[in-house]
């Protein structure tokens, strides 16, 4: 059986689904993010499914589907005493939001014939995607598989060590739980989400201060040492290593920019994440990175004309490091590193 045409279908349900939603940013999550989060995601778990000797179709599958119904979560809810409501498995409960009325498809559809509100997103979309590849006419041990690999992206934090075999005894669990942890986590990925998540909420307040963004950055980094130990896979926790060390070398780089900081908002590294800052509201990852090699990069190589000998090998080195960022960032989308 030919899945390819199939799985391009889901993929385009996928982004259709996530546009139905009129709301904007909820918690670490914005429009754009969703979508991009689950192509960078799907590539991951292709790569470390190659490593792992896993079933690539079931994790294709699983990895489009993973977040079908992400965009139903809302703030998460707390008691009188402002700790966070937790259901029976200790998941947090978060508050349902509801896609524009005038706007349905098959997913929402399921989702309301099913009684799925307030159910977690990991489970609901489960459900969904056995529901929509059964509507395929795909073999029925495919389709319980991989509805068993999303729902095992979200570790519920109380499980018997029999429900952790039944939900991680198969490697394509592992892997996407893994994938989906370190896209959000560690790496160029997650440090343009957190980027975007202190900027915007920094602007919601008393704006952003980019010297003081880059001199906490070793607290953010030092908090995912926890994220790679409790990796399920070999092969992931070696990828979540080397993105650690590229985000503490990253740090590095930025402290150094900050040496010569008007040069480096103009040409370096403390340029783009100002870049990054000017859209906060709903940053597109692919539109952004592209825009970066595209325009940005090209525009400062002509600037560098009309530089002074000493100030223009500087500003290439600074533009030579916003080079290397760009191309790590692309090779941690398509999962190789």
């Amino acid at each position: 059986m030919d899945y390819q045409p199939i799985l391009k279908e889901l993929e385009d349900l996928t982004a259709e689904t996530f546009g139905l939603w009129d709301h904007n940013r909820v918690g670490f999550q914005w429009r754009h993010y969703t979508l991009n989060h689950t192509l960078r995601v799907r590539n991951m778990c292709l790569e470390l499914g190659r490593r792992e000797g896993a079933d690539l179709t079931q994790l294709a599958f699983a990895a489009t589907l993973h977040d079908i119904t992400k965009r139903y979560d809302g703030k998460i809810l707390t008691d009188e005493n402002g700790n966070r409501v937790l259901d029976e498995n200790g998941f947090w409960i978060n508050e349902t939001l509801l896609p524009n009325p005038n706007k349905s498809n098959i997913v929402t559809e399921l989702y309301r014939e099913n009684n799925l509100r307030g159910t977690v997103h990991s489970i609901s979309g489960a459900f969904i995607a056995k529901k929509l590849l059964e509507s395929y006419g795909l073999p029925d041990d495919f389709n319980e598989a991989v509805s068993t690999i999303i729902r095992a992206h979200v570790k519920p934090p109380r499980l018997t060590p029999e429900q952790y075999d039944e939900l991680y005894g198969k490697v394509e669990s592992r892997i996407l739980y893994d994938a989906d942890t370190m896209d959000a986590n560690v790496g160029y990925t997650a440090f343009y989400r957190n980027v975007h998540i202190h900027s915007y909420g920094a602007m919601q307040r008393d704006g952003f201060n980019l010297s003081a963004y880059v001199d906490n950055l070793p607290r953010w980094i030092d908090t995912k040492y926890s994220f790679i130990d409790n990796l399920l896979t070999e092969s992931g926790r070696e990828v979540g290593a080397r993105r650690q060390e590229r985000n503490k070398t990253l740090y590095q780089m930025l402290s150094e920019e900050k040496k010569h900081y008007n040069l480096n908002l103009k040409y370096g590294l403390l340029g783009v994440i100002d870049y990054f800052v000017s859209g906060t509201e709903d940053p597109n990852f692919r539109e952004q990175i592209d825009y970066l090699e595209q325009h940005w990069i090209p525009e400062r190589k002509r600037w560098l004309q009309r530089e002074s000998s000493e100030t223009e090998e500087l500003a290439q080195q600074s533009i030579n490091r916003v080079v290397d960022f760009c191309n790590f960032m692309k090779a941690e989308c398509s999962g190789k590193t």
